[in-house]
């Protein structure tokens, strides 16, 4: 009976050590400014006016920013969020709600000046691995892109 705790303990140790850990407490813009890179997008690390960091990107055709919230001293980051603007005039609320009624994954929304927008949170405070950091990032890039396909641009 020992060996097989003992089998478990070694399938355990084995199956955590597959994806590469990021400490508690968050990411930081490094950490998420490698993983663009690694996936093929550039990676511009910037502070906003707060003094948190922030990443501009691209997919090439679209760019789009990565804003971190809940920064510690060391800037490990609690929670980060994707965001783009759409670039095609006249998208209506009624594009809006029924994106955000068909949709699971990304909001939309218009800002004061008609422009919209398309955002996505990613809580990562709890433990996260490079393997999440990466599914985060395509999902980010897929639903930009279906963003960008379902209001017409």
């Amino acid at each position: 009976m020992r060996w097989v705790y003992v089998l478990i303990l070694m399938l355990a140790s084995s199956l955590a050590a597959r994806g590469d850990g990021i400490p508690d407490g968050g990411v930081t813009a490094v950490e998420v400014a490698h993983a663009l890179k690694t996936a093929g997008y550039p990676a511009d690390i910037v502070g906003d006016r707060a003094g948190d960091p922030s990443i501009r990107s691209s997919t090439g055709k679209v760019l789009f920013t990565v804003h971190f919230f809940q920064c510690g001293t060391v800037l490990r980051c609690a929670s980060l969020r994707f965001t783009a603007p759409n670039r095609r005039k006249g998208v209506t609320p009624a594009t809006i709600a029924a994106w955000n009624r068909e949709r699971r994954f990304g909001r939309a929304f218009q800002d004061r000046n008609g422009i919209s927008w398309v955002a996505m949170d990613v809580e990562t405070s709890h433990g996260m691995t490079t393997e999440a950091l990466d599914a985060n990032i395509s999902r980010w890039i897929l639903m930009l892109n279906a963003f960008e396909t379902f209001v017409g641009l």
